[in-house]
């Protein structure tokens, strides 16, 4: 017989909609089901998955609504976000894997508020792109703002890999920038901005296996991979940098203009992309300090050291542009991420690249960039490449399928028969025509009348005179 703490425990976890009434009643079943012990009960049930030990904690605490919050189950808290707290939660049918995001008023405060910041979450929610984490929900669980994000499967936020691989290959890097360049463009469209771009914030998926040189499996991107910014519409704004400092791993990639200015801007955007791209071909943020106030000095007035110092096998036209991106005054940068996609694109390599997405017209030129000579070959990659699968992965996945050749259909003796019959008939039907052809040349076919002959003209006897007698 279960203890009264026992049936207490699962009364309020069917209360609380984390368990089900058919599977309390399943549970009672179970031979081996602890009657006697709490502890053990609650270890019994995250042993086979029906509970987490967070939503253990949060039933036997009292607080099992929390565990149901606007109709999200929640499963487990994964920490801190911007503005609040994440946790692993369902999909309130599908039973779905999200991520759910509460969000505390007092946390939003003094440059943003609850009102303001759901309205860019909504409009968020509404932008649905191929290069973009997607925002399912956003909404308000009384005073609370919450949203709901989707959690792409398999994938790894850039910085990790980069720390794992190394440096990218430069039109690796440059086709992930392209993708992060055309999420922005869709966003900055729709008058969103993002305000914290970074490689924490760029996941890639999905990823595969590959060895490593010491014979250890490494996941590594999939030849699909593909990029997917977060947190659009999740970033609450903040006062100017020097008022209130950012988090240190955001600021070697905030713009110079935010450390005196509150105005977050698409440019700024631009800013955190160029910053983004520097670390993804030298493995390491434009700057670096020893302390927050030493880093804040390098962004506002320092230049971040040369890319062709760093990677000299970066062609010249891809390190201006991103150092292009990386100007301190905003109207030095490439007006809209439009021109930033287009550019870029000019140093992906062939096949690796999906076609770009159709823009309008009236849109702003394109930031010209001269191709030279130096656009990265094959052969001109440094040894990271081969770490990242450049030579299997990316490019000889392509190779490979256009140099295979193309297995040959076997034909059945029905089908040679028939395919014998038309040959034969088409050879008749050539001779045919040949012979047409001769006969016609040879006048066989001269349908003009012959010529009538003459009438010939019959005469007449002569008359016999009569004769007279003597």
């Amino acid at each position: 017989m279960p203890s009264d703490s026992i049936v207490g425990f699962l009364d309020r976890a069917r209360a609380s909609r984390v368990l089900f009434p058919e599977q309390i009643d399943q549970l009672f079943r179970q031979p081996d089901l602890p009657h006697a012990n709490l502890d053990s009960l609650c270890q019994y049930l995250e042993e086979r998955g029906a509970l987490t030990r967070f939503q253990a904690e949060a039933i036997r605490n009292g607080r099992g609504d929390d565990l149901n919050f606007a109709s999200y189950p929640v499963v487990e808290e994964t920490g801190p976000c911007p503005g609040g707290t994440a946790y692993r939660a369902l999909h309130p049918s599908l039973r779905t894997p999200i991520e759910l995001r509460r969000f505390k008023a007092d946390l939003l405060f003094p440059a943003d508020t609850p009102g303001a910041f759901l309205q860019r979450a909504q409009t968020a929610a509404a932008l649905h792109h191929p290069y973009l984490v997607t925002l399912l929900d956003a909404g308000m669980n009384g005073e609370e703002p919450y949203a709901a994000v989707e959690v792409p499967a398999d994938s790894v936020p850039l910085d990790v890999l980069v720390h794992d691989i190394g440096p990218m290959p430069s039109f690796l890097a440059a086709e992930y920038g392209r993708q992060a360049a055309s999420a922005l463009r869709a966003a900055h469209e729709r008058g969103l901005w993002h305000g914290d771009l970074r490689p924490a914030n760029i996941l890639i998926g999905p990823m595969t296996a590959k060895p490593g040189a010491d014979g250890i499996m490494k996941r590594r991107p999939a030849p699909n991979a593909a990029v997917k910014v977060a947190e659009l519409g999740l970033v609450p704004k903040r006062p100017a940098a020097v008022l209130s400092p950012p988090p240190v791993e955001s600021l070697p990639y905030l713009p110079p203009e935010r450390l005196e200015s509150a105005a977050y801007e698409p440019r700024g955007d631009l800013y955190s992309l160029g910053a983004t791209l520097y670390h993804l071909l030298t493995g390491r943020p434009p700057f670096a300090g020893a302390t927050p106030t030493e880093l804040t000095l390098k962004v506002r007035s320092t230049e971040p050291p040369p890319l062709a110092a760093l990677r000299p096998d970066v062609p010249m036209a891809f390190s201006q542009v991103v150092h292009q991106l990386l100007k301190k005054q905003p109207d030095d940068r490439p007006a809209t991420a439009q021109e930033v996609e287009q550019a870029l694109a000019a140093f992906c390599r062939p096949g690796s690249m999906a076609p770009l997405t159709a823009v309008p017209m009236a849109t702003a030129p394109v930031m010209a960039v001269p191709v030279e000579e130096d656009v990265p070959t094959p052969e001109a990659h440094p040894s990271s490449a081969d770490d990242w699968g450049a030579s299997t992965d990316f490019h000889s996945a392509h190779a490979e399928a256009a140099a295979k050749p193309v297995a040959k259909r076997q034909l059945s003796a029905k089908d040679k028969a028939r395919t014998k019959l038309l040959v034969i008939l088409g050879l008749c039907l050539h001779i045919s025509a040949v012979a047409l052809v001769v006969a016609y040349f040879a006048g066989a076919f001269n349908s003009s009348p012959e010529p009538e002959p003459a009438p010939t003209k019959h005469k007449e006897p002569a008359k016999k005179k009569p004769r007279t007698r003597p």
